[in-house]
């Protein structure tokens, strides 16, 4: 980017803007500088690049700068803007609720790969911002299909925010709070439902792990979904163990993994009556996705 811009150009803004971030260390500050001046001037990134000579008025200087300087702490360029893109969606996002990911779409696609030609039940659990259940819900409505999608977790920040995302999503999906299977069990702890297909996301990184993550997620994003306890696997035990009281027979269950956790969740999910256990890899040709039959 030219530096031929006088003070109060987008493109002398953006090209300082950048520049402060790159000394902060963020990645991708070119392109993030452009979607924090697109959220105080309420043009789009692409639109800025085309009117890099156009004079912006002090007001919106000053209010850029003032994002400026909260990202280049590390806060998230998500919360900041207070939005991300999922399976080509618009999720709201927020602080204590965790941010979806694109490698999370795998889930999705995985899911949507392996639905029947009818209608079926569907639990996304450790929903957070409810994106997984969500924009499955939507993509097999484009498809004709009308499922009944359950949304579950423990916390009631991550709920509050996966129903306004239902709701700005056009999705009749269902918000239970639940500890795991906790509310889905009678008083004697018997399924009180059962599923076709359990989605889940569970929080997975190494408790010892969690200081050595970006700044960003490690500062800044709950540590309710990010810390799989001792060696991650913790949550996997307990859905994998609980899961086939919750799904009908032939139903599915599929895990995102991190990515050496493959061989680990497989066994699990063996020991625990699951056929064909397969995985899928992300973009970056990592081993993301585990999914099996009950």
């Amino acid at each position: 980017m030219s530096d031929n811009f006088s003070e109060k150009t987008i493109g002398y803004q953006l090209n300082k803007g950048a520049q402060m971030l790159e000394t902060a260390g963020i990645d991708n500050a070119r392109a993030e500088v452009r979607f924090l001046l697109s959220e105080v001037t309420n043009l789009t990134p692409v639109v800025l690049y085309a009117m890099l000579s156009n004079e912006l008025d002090d007001v919106t200087i000053m209010r850029y700068k003032r994002l400026l300087k909260k990202r280049a702490t590390h806060y998230p360029l998500q919360y900041i803007i207070g939005k991300t893109y999922f399976m080509d969606m618009k999720f709201i996002c927020r602080e204590k609720v965790l941010i979806p990911r694109n490698d999370t779409e795998n889930v999705v696609t995985c899911a949507l790969d392996n639905s029947p030609e009818k209608n079926i039940s569907v639990l996304d659990m450790c929903t957070g911002s409810g994106c997984i259940g969500i924009a499955y819900y939507v993509w097999r409505r484009k498809d004709g299909f009308d499922d009944d999608v359950v949304l579950a977790d423990i916390s009631e920040d991550a709920l509050e925010l996966a129903k306004e995302n239902a709701i700005q999503n056009r999705a009749r999906v269902s918000i239970l709070h639940s500890n795991l299977f906790n509310s889905l069990k009678d008083e004697n702890g018997k399924a009180t439902r059962k599923f076709d297909m359990i989605l889940c996301n569970p929080p997975y990184i190494k408790s010892a792990d969690i200081n050595y993550l970006m700044k960003d997620v490690r500062d800044y994003e709950p540590r309710l979904a990010l810390d799989g306890q001792r060696d991650g696997l913790a949550f996997y035990r307990a859905v994998a163990a609980e899961a086939p009281k919750f799904l009908k027979r032939g139903g599915m269950l599929i895990f995102e993994i991190g990515y050496d956790q493959y061989m680990d969740v497989a066994k699990l999910m063996k020991d625990n009556g699951f056929k064909s256990v397969k995985k899928l890899r992300d973009m970056s040709d990592l081993d993301r996705v585990v999914y099996g039959h009950l």
